[in-house]
């Protein structure tokens, strides 16, 4: 059987009141430090931002530095990927090993496909609710092939890239062994994942681990739904279950829930590989992205604005807000996302005061604060 909150499909559950998924407010906590945190693990964060932006961020890059980066960020997701599920799901290689074992019964076999099986699309089922697009497992489960979790085809993905290094990721960690993926577009937004066996296509050094922080006190407060306790600003938005999609009814952009860390992994891959100036083209490429994608919206400029947007993100704590018609200096504690917060707000400061273009000094502090400086030209 598959283990705990596997078991059943309660991912597809709504709230009574709000019909936002109960998965949601069950697992994840709105904090008043501007944290959105796991229940039952609070150092663990996840974010719920616009996920539109994240291969275009890795678009952008490509375009300023002027060569391909997508092995690199797949390479670097999925070994986050692989360390994540060998930490909450050690041993189940036990039954990859079993479907392949011929000493075993045949009914064996099949009693070991059945549970991989189970335990993928109870995967897949969260991934929707999380907003990580349609997800199918491929016809090959009906065939007698021997490994058909590792295709898989997904339409609508939140992100390509992170889709195909999630897919990676996983068969690793269940078969034990490293592999390398790929992936082909079969229809319109649908791509078909395959996963093979072999080494991968490119190594990356050993990274540090980053300095995780103490969260500060904070004191942001949610009007919250009175039945589930997610908070309104969430709650409105609209799940589409099947599809996969979580949709901002106001703005109409797309939105998922993932870790911070992961992707601050993969840029700390890139400054590696590549040299020091990648945190200054993720800045500008995110830069980019906000002054295109939102440049239709008015931009209010108080600081109770700029608080909420952040806080109900997971991405901090705006605790100081002040500046002219020249300039914004910003604080933000216990950040996540820091180098894609900074370019979000150069451009909101830009749409805002409607000027052409600003420069940004920056500070990832000793404590952990995010210190932004946004300066207009005029």
């Amino acid at each position: 059987m598959v283990r705990g909150w596997w078991r059943r499909r309660s991912g597809m559950d709504r709230c009574g009141t709000c019909q936002a998924p109960l998965f949601v407010s069950q697992r994840l906590s709105w904090d008043p430090e501007g944290v959105i945190s796991i229940v039952g693990s609070p150092h663990n964060r996840m974010v719920f931002f616009e996920s539109e932006c994240i291969d275009q961020i890795f678009r952008g890059i490509e375009d300023l530095i002027g060569s391909p980066i997508e092995h690199i960020v797949i390479e670097s997701r999925a070994r986050e990927t692989r360390r994540y599920i060998e930490k909450i799901y050690p041993g189940e290689e036990v039954y990859y090993e079993r479907v392949r074992d011929e000493t075993l019964s045949q009914k064996e076999r099949e009693e070991a496909k059945e549970h991989i099986r189970a335990l993928t699309q109870s995967i897949i089922d969260i991934g929707k609710v999380y907003g990580y697009g349609d997800t199918r497992m491929s016809d090959l489960w009906e065939r007698d092939y021997p490994y058909p979790w590792r295709v898989q085809v997904t339409r609508d993905p939140y992100s390509l890239l992170f889709t195909v290094a999630d897919n990676l990721g996983s068969v690793e960690a269940c078969e034990g062994r490293d592999m390398w993926a790929g992936y082909q577009e079969i229809g319109e937004n649908t791509y078909r994942i395959e996963v093979y066996e072999g080494e991968h296509p490119v190594g990356l050094k050993e990274r540090l681990q980053r300095k995780k922080y103490g969260l500060k006190p904070g004191d942001i407060g949610y009007a919250r739904c009175s039945e589930c306790g997610l908070p309104l600003e969430v709650s409105r938005h609209r799940w589409d279950l099947e599809r996969g999609v979580i949709l901002d009814p106001g703005t109409g952009r797309r939105r998922a829930f993932f870790g911070p860390l992961s992707v601050d992994a993969i840029f700390h891959d890139l400054e590696e590989e590549l040299g020091e100036y990648i945190p200054e083209k993720v800045i500008e490429a995110m830069r980019r992205y906000c002054r295109v994608a939102w440049a239709g919206e008015e931009w209010r400029r108080d600081a109770d604005t700029f608080r909420e947007m952040i806080a109900l993100r997971g991405l901090g704590n705006l605790t100081s807000f002040r500046g002219d018609r020249e300039h914004l200096e910003v604080l933000v504690q216990n950040p996540a996302l820091h180098l894609p917060l900074v370019g979000a707000i150069q451009a909101l400061v830009e749409l805002a005061y409607r000027a052409e273009g600003s420069n940004v000094d920056w500070e990832l502090k000793e404590d952990g604060d995010l210190g932004v400086d946004v300066r207009l030209k005029r």
